[in-house]
């Protein structure tokens, strides 16, 4: 099978989904094109790629692949330059974004949804959902700006994320809180001695944009110059917090009435090389599994994370 390496090209994006290492068992049996500079935002030359027998090529070249594999969502201008009837795999987060639905069906492309792969006990194969929480704690105690052991910190959830968050917090020595399902309903009573609120709740699509465990009007319970940060980063209008919008690795954050806002489209993203390897390991093995199979005969585990238009 032809495969595309695309490079990422999000503003700041440094990251790219599959190194050397674990590219080279599936280059030796299949062709294998990279992107010129994929790889350079983190140190590795394209005479890398070159030496474990993949061809450097350009946008065009990867694009036309039967299967095109990259971290980010791809844009439409990506899409078009795909053949009918091939596969592009990456983070879709399709229940989401119905608008990535749509352009899949209009360029009659599969899309293979990495966030959507699951082992056989429901978990995600290809996450980093605790490095998340860590990396974008630490981004909140920066944009918090005083010392972390002074600060109330206050965490929604205790799943994956969460715990990613809540460690980080703790080896600061934070003033912490994790918040469960019954204090959410009691924010008022939260809000006002918090120094960064921490949402990471697995917030249901029925409820995104529906119901707001903070309000407008609650964000002025907030001391100036507090912290709200959003580990979900859902579309614009889903988070629980009805004045977060996401942001991204060049415009972190916003402010609202003296109070910080961040919801990082790509938290990871700020730890480009630890989370590069990360997912290459993660998601080689998978590629070669399509790769070997066939895009019309792909492993269950596979086809259940696969849009077909």
């Amino acid at each position: 099978m032809n495969i595309g390496i695309a490079a990422e090209n999000r503003p700041e994006e440094k990251r790219v989904i599959l190194i050397p290492n674990e590219l080279k068992e599936i280059a030796s049996s299949h062709s294998v094109f990279v992107e010129k500079g994929a790889g350079i935002g983190i140190g590795i030359k394209d005479s890398e790629y070159k030496n474990i027998g993949v061809e450097i090529s350009d946008a065009k070249k990867v694009y036309s692949c039967k299967l095109v594999v990259r971290l980010k969502e791809p844009r439409e201008e990506e899409l078009k330059l795909m053949r009918p009837g091939s596969a592009v795999m990456s983070m879709l987060h399709l229940p989401g974004c119905p608008e990535m639905r749509k352009l899949l069906e209009k360029y009659r492309i599969t899309g293979i949804a990495m966030d959507e792969i699951r082992d056989q006990f429901g978990r995600r194969k290809i996450e980093a959902l605790y490095e998340t929480g860590y990396i974008a704690m630490e981004k909140g105690f920066e944009l918090w700006g005083g010392d972390p052991s002074k600060c109330v910190v206050k965490i929604m959830g205790y799943g994956n994320l969460a715990f990613g968050a809540i460690q980080c917090a703790a080896r600061k020595f934070a003033k912490l809180t994790v918040l469960n399902k019954k204090d959410f309903k009691e924010m008022q009573r939260h809000i006002p001695d918090t120094d960064i609120l921490v949402n990471a709740i697995n917030w249901p699509f029925e409820k995104r944009g529906k119901e707001f465990f903070v309000t407008k009007d609650m964000i002025r319970l907030f001391k100036k110059g507090a912290v709200i940060l959003d580990l979900v980063s859902n579309p614009p209008g889903h988070s629980p917090i009805e004045t977060m919008h996401p942001t991204h690795l060049n415009d972190i954050s916003y402010e609202v009435d003296g109070i910080i806002h961040t919801s990082c489209w790509g938290w990871p993203g700020l730890d480009p090389t630890g989370i590069s390897k990360r997912y290459s390991m993660q998601v080689a093995p998978i590629v070669k599994e399509i790769a070997d199979s066939g895009l019309n005969n792909p492993p269950k585990y596979i086809k259940n994370a696969t849009f077909i238009p």
